[in-house]
Formats: C-alpha cells, structure tokens, sequence
C-alpha cells in the first residue's frame, strides 16, 4: 500500500491565496447518511446557503471512491483528510472519524459550523487529502491542478448569502468567481485558540483523575466536551472561565481505557487535545 499525499486544488485561480483561518472544530461529529446514498460528494446546490450573522449547522454526506483517475485508473484503499481550506470566516469543520481516514466505499460526513459575515458568494473549498492507493499503480506527486481535482471528484462548494438575499445556484464553470475567504479571521468570531492558551491535560495517560489547565484572555463561558474514538461524546462540562489561569478536573468514571479527545468550544470553535486513559 502507497500513501500519496497531494493538494486538492480547484479550478479557479483565487485559489492560490487561501485563508490561514480555516480550521477543524476540534471534535469529532455523528454522521447519520444512508447507506443508500450515491458514490462521491453530492451535488453543489444541495448544500442550504449560509446566512451572514446566523449560526450555520449542516452535515454533508458522502460515499468514498474505490478508484482514482490519474495517470490509469487505480484502486483505493482509503482517503485521508488532512486539511480543510477556505471556509467563509467563522466557519470550522469536523469529520465523522476521529482519524480522518475512510476506506473506499465507506460513509462518512464533513460536518460545516458557525456564524460568519464574511463576503457573499460560493466558496469553492480545497482538501488537503493523503491517497492510499491499493497495489502498485502509479506514483502521484502534489500539488497537482485542475485535473487532480476533477478526477478525484472531491468538491464541495458552501454559499454565503445576505439575511434577504436570495441563494442563487452555485456556478461550476471554470470561469465561475469564487469567494476566497477573509485571510486573518477577526479575533473573537471563531479563534478559540486566540483566546485560550497552554491547553494541557496532566498526567496524560491518565488513570483515575487528570487536571485541565489553560490559559484565557477574558472571562468567558466555555463547553469541555470528551468524546471517544469513534466520535460518541462521553462527557460535557460546562465551564465559566476567568481572565489568567483556568483549572478543572477530569474523572475516568466509567470510562474504559483507551484513546480520547477534549475539546473546549465556545459554541462556534473549539481548541482540542488527545489524551489517554490507562487501567
């Protein structure tokens, strides 16, 4: 088996500068897709439009390939997201895998939150992925171009619009204008991170107890959530935190040994850490 890791570009230009906000939410999301539904990623109009200055939810199914298009037809054994860029400002993504990685033929979802009042438009969205190619067909070398991205099919296009305004069809053209999001997010819509700092979980690996320690700029109400490795959520608290240095205790419970995820969210982002859990 072969990983391949290449840049999935798209097919506009503006793609060349993209936003160094995007981000993961930092937890992992369900993803309740039929086992019905079509091979690939759906098509671009089936994605409701964001609303500037409303809370934005929605999870978008898809149904991995068995083969990759590029240079000959090759089997697959499996795709892994790495990055995500070019989501409107305020925007974060999860997966349904804690991974990131879904075998050929597998369901899966990217789940989009947040609230953003970046500019109106689509937003042509670019993967960064690593290709698990099965056998010993072809050596692939990233980034590649426009043709990468057609013969992946991994396109996904989001549309911002105005709380009045009409969501008007996405345009797939090659001379489509697409959106590039705003480099250098606001502090506050959705950098968690910029206000919280020095996320650390001591003793990790834990065994009964572990204490949260962080740091945050401003009093602030924050959500700790856990979840484990297939993504269930095993555990929320929320927290009110204080400008300085921030505590808060962790306990195994019934927790059974193994690897999970904190996340501390402030509804719209999250900053995470793995931790461990030892018997």
């Amino acid at each position: 088996m072969k990983k391949l890791l290449l840049i999935i570009l798209t097919v506009s230009a503006m793609f060349t500068s993209f936003n160094a906000g995007a981000q993961s939410c930092g937890f992992i999301t369900p993803c309740n897709a039929s086992s019905n539904i079509a091979t690939g990623f759906p098509v671009p109009d089936s994605i409701p439009c964001i609303v500037q200055g409303q809370y934005y939810s929605y999870s978008i199914p898809f149904k991995m390939y068995n083969t990759f298009n590029y240079v000959g037809v090759h089997g697959i054994d499996s795709i892994a997201f790495d990055t995500l860029f070019n989501l409107p400002c305020g925007i974060c993504y999860s997966l349904s895998k804690a991974s990131g990685i879904y075998a050929a033929d597998s369901i899966g979802c990217v789940t989009i939150n947040g609230t953003t009042n970046d500019a109106v438009g689509q937003y042509n969205l670019r993967f960064e992925i690593g290709a698990y190619l099965s056998g010993n067909g072809g050596a692939m070398t990233g980034p590649e171009g426009p043709s990468t991205v057609d013969a992946a099919g991994i396109k996904l296009w989001l549309r911002v619009k105005s709380a009045g305004g009409a969501c008007v069809s996405v345009d797939t053209s090659s001379g489509a204008t697409d959106q590039v999001a705003t480099l250098g997010c606001p502090v506050g819509i959705n950098e968690v991170t910029a206000n919280v700092t020095t996320l650390t979980i001591v003793p990790n690996p834990m065994n009964s107890s572990a204490v949260v320690s962080f740091d945050a700029e401003k009093n602030a109400g924050y959500t700790l959530r856990i979840t484990d490795i297939t993504g269930q959520i095993v555990s929320v608290k929320e927290i009110q935190a204080v400008a300085g240095a921030n505590t808060t205790v962790i306990e195994k419970g019934k927790l059974s040994s193994g690897i999970y995820f904190l996340s501390l969210t402030d509804g719209v982002s999250s900053v995470t850490k793995k931790f461990t859990i030892m018997d």
